[in-house]
């Protein structure tokens, strides 16, 4: 329900979705991939193996139903953001997230890897990710902005590229366990 006021508020209104689970989320990852496109405004560009291996976790319905919850709230910073009303960045979008529209912790929204990971050869590279040629003509992007799925070393995280400015899109590049960094092995 807050989805659909979040999005009359700053896009057209559009018929009502109808959820297949309790609580409009998906239980499992599996049923997240399959759902991705009901975000209009997000494109999946990453390996779904990776993602339906979180299957296997033994808290993998509870980190699918925070991936949803940040995936939704990423739409909606998105649909805001291409009119130009989102007032920040995701992060400031979760800090400050406007009435009606789905609230993500903004603890769990990082802007972006630290200097370390961000210059390791090997660890940049992991966070090189797919996105379609228009957005870069290598077809991959550094995609160090990302969202925490449940804590510790190996939790899952949702990277992905807000490129809201330009094709009017975010390109969520990889979901699955926690890349490599300094607290990994």
């Amino acid at each position: 329900m807050r989805l659909e006021r979040c999005r009359l508020r700053i896009e057209p209104p559009r018929e009502p979705r109808r959820s297949r689970c309790v609580g409009g989320g998906p239980v499992s990852f599996g049923e997240l991939v399959d759902r991705f496109g009901e975000f209009p405004l997000l494109q999946f560009t990453g390996d779904s193996k990776e993602t339906l291996a979180l299957d296997g976790q033994s808290e993998a319905d509870g980190w699918a139903r925070l991936t949803w919850d940040g995936l939704t709230a990423l739409q909606e910073y998105a649909a805001a953001a291409v009119l130009g009303e989102a007032g920040g960045d995701f992060k400031q979008w979760c800090e400050h997230t406007p009435p009606g529209c789905h609230r993500f912790p903004p603890r769990k929204a990082v802007r972006g890897e630290s200097r370390t990971v961000a210059s390791h050869g090997k660890w940049k590279r992991q966070r090189m990710l797919p996105v379609p040629a228009a957005v870069d003509a290598s077809c991959r992007a550094f995609m160090g902005a990302h969202l925490r799925i449940g804590g510790g070393g190996t939790a899952p995280r949702v990277h992905y590229l807000d490129d809201c400015s330009g094709s009017g899109r975010i390109y969520v590049g990889y979901i699955g366990l926690h890349l490599t960094n300094t607290r990994t092995n």
